[in-house]
């Protein structure tokens, strides 16, 4: 049993579960302030684009699949909640005493149940853009191997895999008890042993996940962005010379921007995961540079899974589309459309007859 007797006020106050004021304030106000923010938009968002997509459920892989990525995305929101947004409030405010006693429990579990929908919708965004790819770029190919049936096969893959890979996080603390007063002390979790070795790091929390979580859906993301940015202006190219519109440039849009994102959110995570296994873990601690910057590289990823409704909203028209008809409760609303919209959609139901456009037209997005 630890002695906490001896202990002196100086050593109390450089407790690891005692903060300055300043860390407190800063953790309140990226973590629950912007992160709480980001996240209720991005959960309120993600609902709005499930449902939309629910409306064209049954007309493709594409859209089943950016219905699990939807989900993917509320999931890793709902447990930022309890692990991020409000376990950083009672050191500021002292409220919510009794969930931050409980979270200090909990920690490691949250953080292992974190991962797994956030490595499901790093999958899940390379495999809709894979299907995307293969719908503009093979459209024959992709009425086989990229059916409805195979997509719920994948998701049920990916939602494996993300389960399996993510068990040995939920050994990488442990319990410990530490002295906080005079004769008083308190039981928390620190990081093991196992969680701390540099073996683990080096292979499991960097070659692993450079490879599966950031390096390698980053590169397969690029290569299928470049071909289908190449084969859609082909495409543009063709129809522009037969007089019709140009709507699979939405299309190319929305990948462009979601490629943007990801690399400008993960890359941060992917360096924190680095600095973990090379910078001295004093760095860690409350006022150093290191401790700052992981609270940062949080909120990146979480804004990673908030967006996705932006991104629609911005770059597809036929999304804003449906999105006006859901909200509005018409079911002809083209006259409130530009009149390019309305003959862009008139050029699309002249077209929507072959298997070609068949399979360029029959999602939402």
């Amino acid at each position: 049993m630890i002695d906490c007797l001896n202990i002196s006020l100086n050593s109390t106050a450089s407790s690891t579960f005692n903060i300055t004021g300043e860390c407190a304030l800063f953790d309140f106000l990226v973590y629950t302030i912007s992160m709480g923010t980001v996240s209720t938009l991005g959960l309120m968002g993600n609902i709005l684009s499930f449902t939309i997509l629910w409306r064209d459920q049954g007309k493709g892989a594409t859209t089943y699949l950016l219905r699990a990525l939807a989900v993917a995305d509320s999931l890793v929101l709902i447990v930022a909640f309890p692990l991020f947004v409000l376990s950083f409030v009672f050191p500021y405010t002292n409220t919510l005493q009794t969930w931050y006693e409980l979270y200090i429990n909990l920690l490691p579990f949250l953080w292992p149940i974190y991962q797994i929908p956030y490595t499901g919708t790093i999958m899940l965004t390379v495999l809709v853009s894979l299907n995307r790819y293969m719908a503009v770029c093979k459209p024959f190919k992709s009425i086989k191997i990229c059916s409805t049936s195979h997509a719920k096969r994948h998701v049920i893959y990916i939602a494996l895999f993300s389960v399996l890979y993510n068990i040995p996080r939920f050994f990488e603390y442990h319990k410990i008890v530490e002295c906080v007063a005079y004769n008083e002390s308190r039981e928390g979790y620190a990081v093991s042993d196992f969680g701390n070795n540099k073996y683990y790091r080096i292979i499991y929390n960097n070659i692993l996940y450079f490879v599966l979580m950031h390096g390698g859906p980053l590169i397969m993301l690029a290569f299928l962005n470049v071909n289908l940015i190449r084969a859609l202006k082909q495409q543009q190219q063709k129809r522009l010379e037969m007089g019709k519109g140009g709507y699979q440039h939405d299309i190319t849009l929305v990948l462009i921007v979601v490629i943007f994102v990801f690399i400008c959110c993960q890359t941060p995570t992917f360096i924190d995961h680095v600095l973990w296994t090379f910078v001295d873990s004093s760095e860690r601690k409350c006022g150093h540079w290191h401790y700052y910057y992981t609270a940062i590289s949080d909120t990146m990823a979480v804004l990673n899974s908030s967006v996705n409704f932006v991104i629609y909203v911005l770059t597809s028209r036929k999304f804003r589309t449906t999105l006006l008809t859901m909200c509005s409760g018409d079911r002809d609303i083209t006259w409130r459309l530009t009149p390019a919209t309305r003959a862009e959609m008139t050029v699309l139901t002249a077209t929507g007859n072959g298997v070609h456009n068949k399979l360029q037209h029959n999602t939402i997005i």
